[in-house]
């Protein structure tokens, strides 16, 4: 036993490290997916391992897996802006002059190399996502799109999971006050913190909410490549009409999810060839 009264406190410190850090990563195919569909992937492995009997036997699960769920909602604008990005000649010109981290850059040279774009960008805040639209996609998401008034009313209820998130990932759970006062959650009990809480009904409805808001934007994005594609590019000095059915392919890919194909939840299936028909009929 020790004199030291400084050991009086807590238990006998030991040196610990990381072993080996190539065991903490390993090849995701992810990326060849489209946005969407990798979407689907996590929200699938969280409905996996979220029941209601594990949920309840360890509750702190809940608000881990909450935020699980919103690095899949960051991952999918991560993604998308650098797939627009790579395609658009509107969204290069517009992004431009915005940095990238050199790492990025050393990193993936050979692979999508605009993600580094976003890397310092957190998506867990809902103006960051329509400042990136504006700043990077030249896209103003609170005023265009057919999905608009869908899509900005579940940004709202996204911007209140962000809130949780924000006490979970930095306080151990505890709600601090402001993100309190901008749910509009009354502190009956002032002396008290409030604890964020999330079972099995709270993470469906996240889930649901998050679902709609990527189908949503996912819809709302591809209706503007696509009058891009048939309207705006072809007027740009670098237009070359001979790639237009290559780009067109591209969009597609980037928006496709074959998993909402399988589900039979598509409402209006087309094959590729058959979009791009009726929007050059509608745009031409």
């Amino acid at each position: 036993m020790s004199d030291n009264w400084r050991e009086a406190v807590n238990q006998t410190i030991n040196t610990a490290k990381i072993d080996d850090i190539n065991q903490y990563v390993a090849p995701s195919s992810s990326i060849n997916d489209s946005p969407i569909d990798a979407f689907y992937a996590t929200i699938q492995d969280i409905s996996n391992v979220a029941k209601p009997d594990f949920l309840q036997q360890h509750p702190s699960m809940g608000t881990l897996l909450l935020v699980g769920l919103i690095s899949a909602i960051e991952n999918y604008f991560r993604d998308l802006f650098a797939r627009i990005i790579r395609i658009c000649p509107i969204a290069q010109a517009a992004s431009s002059k915005q940095a990238i981290n050199l790492g990025s850059v050393i990193l993936h040279r050979e692979g999508l190399v605009e993600r580094g774009a976003f890397e310092n960008i957190s998506f867990a805040d809902v103006g960051k996502i329509i400042n990136t639209c504006r700043k990077f996609l030249k896209y103003e998401l609170k005023k265009n799109g057919i999905t608009n008034g869908i899509t900005n009313e579940l940004l709202e209820e996204f911007g209140k999971i962000c809130e949780l998130r924000h006490g979970i990932v930095h306080s151990n759970s505890l709600l601090a006050g402001k993100n309190a006062i901008k749910l509009k959650i009354p502190n009956n009990v002032p002396n008290e913190a409030l604890k964020i809480t999330v079972g099995y009904e709270q993470l469906q409805e996240c889930s649901l909410i998050s679902t709609m808001l990527i189908a949503s934007f996912n819809t709302e994005m591809f209706e503007e490549m696509a009058k891009r594609w048939a309207v705006d590019w072809p007027k740009l000095p670098s237009w070359d009409s001979e790639t237009a059915d290559a780009l067109f392919e591209q969009i597609w890919l980037s928006f496709y999810s074959k998993v909402d194909e399988q589900n039979s939840s598509i409402s209006t299936p087309l094959t590729m060839l058959q979009c791009k028909n009726r929007v050059k009929r509608e745009f031409t």
